[in-house]
């Protein structure tokens, strides 16, 4: 056993009786809880990490531990003398209780969120593309390939998407990577504002088996409403688009952005244009992007200050950019924290590399993050944001 150990900050403490805290935003079929419920009769409180499964207990010496040994390394013999060796030892073989140097470490990617493309066709007022652009590249496809085999060879990825702030649909090699993913066993979550959605797009979705859920983003119906926030010309083509995958059948989930009445006026509108074909009408929080998005309206001003207190992002989702490079997460516009290339080996050593593993340990707080970092300006570090996926025992108590 460790000499020192530290209660692993991918830890949350549920009460017995009590709403969980924790909600899983980041996958695409909505909010979702951990697993495990109900508890059982003779537990006191539950447990939850990374594999999202509550483990009930009813020893409250388990919940002591974690708590002393949850903000700083503690002597493995203090622990010992304190509740027993064998306790100890248990929570150490549970991965509850790690040495310094592990945390952090471990990772579940459900998903890999694949830049095909780095441009897009709108410049939606609630996103950075309307103030800055950025050049039109597009992924060649032996690196889409790489990418693709080393995330089935993971065997934990549910799904992959081809967006990060652009239209996958603009992409000229979109049909080829569909069957890329066929032969990788790969189902494919398009995000997309369909205004390239073609005829040929929707048959090459509906005959290649890969498509899982088309999510379009749609935040007006109204001609007017639409142009003024996406400063796009393309509204007819669009709702034709939107039309005919309808009836194709595929599962579409449509996400209304905005912000108060105007979003709640627009939400209105799309479903009563398209809740009675099968598509699932929803609004999205729209958020400043960690500060990125130049419109004061979105704007959240938002400033974590201190420890930082953990994201699903980094642990659940590899973002990868038109390069190939390995970034933090789906916020980072910029892509300013990358941790390496897709080309320098396997994901596994990848995302346990020593710089992939230090940005991690700022996220949860293990250690200090920069005063510039891209998290203390995002939403999801806020205590009260409903979409936590993470509450360390050592930020939350």
């Amino acid at each position: 056993m460790h000499d020192v150990l530290q209660t692993s900050p991918y830890l949350t403490h549920l009460s017995v009786g009590a709403e969980t805290p924790l909600r899983y935003l980041t996958d695409t079929f909505g909010p979702s809880e951990p697993l495990g419920y109900p508890a059982p009769g003779d537990a006191r409180y539950g447990i939850v990490g990374l594999d999202r499964t509550v483990v009930w207990e009813s020893d409250d010496r388990v919940l002591e531990v974690l708590r002393h040994c949850a903000d700083r390394p503690v002597p493995a013999g203090e622990i010992s003398g304190r509740w027993t060796g064998a306790l100890t030892e248990d929570l150490v073989a549970r991965g509850w209780l790690q040495h310094p140097s592990r945390l952090c470490r471990e990772f579940h990617l459900r998903s890999g969120e694949i830049e095909v493309t780095a441009h897009c066709n709108w410049g939606c007022r609630f996103c950075p593309v309307a103030t800055d652009p950025k050049p039109r590249r597009t992924m060649e496809m032996d690196l889409f390939e790489e990418i693709a085999a080393k995330l089935a060879d993971l065997g934990t990825i549910e799904y992959v998407t081809f967006h990060f702030f652009n239209e996958p649909t603009l992409d000229k090699h979109f049909t080829d990577r569909l069957e890329v993913l066929r032969r990788y066993g790969l189902e494919l979550a398009l995000y997309t504002n369909a205004s390239g959605l073609t005829q040929e797009k929707i048959d090459a979705l509906a005959d290649g088996e890969v498509l899982r859920h088309l999510i379009v983003n749609m935040p007006s119906a109204e001609p007017a409403d639409f142009a003024a926030l996406t400063s796009s010309r393309l509204y007819e083509r669009t709702m034709k688009n939107v039309d005919a995958a309808l009836s194709a059948g595929f599962r579409t989930q449509i996400v209304v952005n905005g912000v108060g009445e105007d979003q709640q006026r627009n939400l209105l509108q799309i479903t009563d244009r398209y809740g009675s074909r099968g598509a699932e009408v929803v609004p999205t929080m729209t958020c400043d992007r960690a500060g990125d998005v130049g419109d004061p309206a979105y704007a959240q001003d938002v400033r974590a200050d201190g420890r930082l207190s953990g994201c699903g992002w980094p642990v659940a989702h590899g973002n990868f950019s038109v390069t190939g490079d390995l970034f933090l997460c789906c916020n980072d516009y910029y892509q300013r924290e990358t941790f390496g290339n897709i080309r320098d080996g396997s994901l596994t050593s990848l995302m346990t590399g020593e710089k992939a593993v230090r940005l991690r340990q700022q996220v949860f707080g293990v250690a200090p993050a920069a005063d510039d970092f891209i998290c203390r300006r995002c939403h999801n570090q806020r205590p009260d944001f409903p979409g936590r996926e993470f509450r360390p025992i050592a930020t939350f108590g």
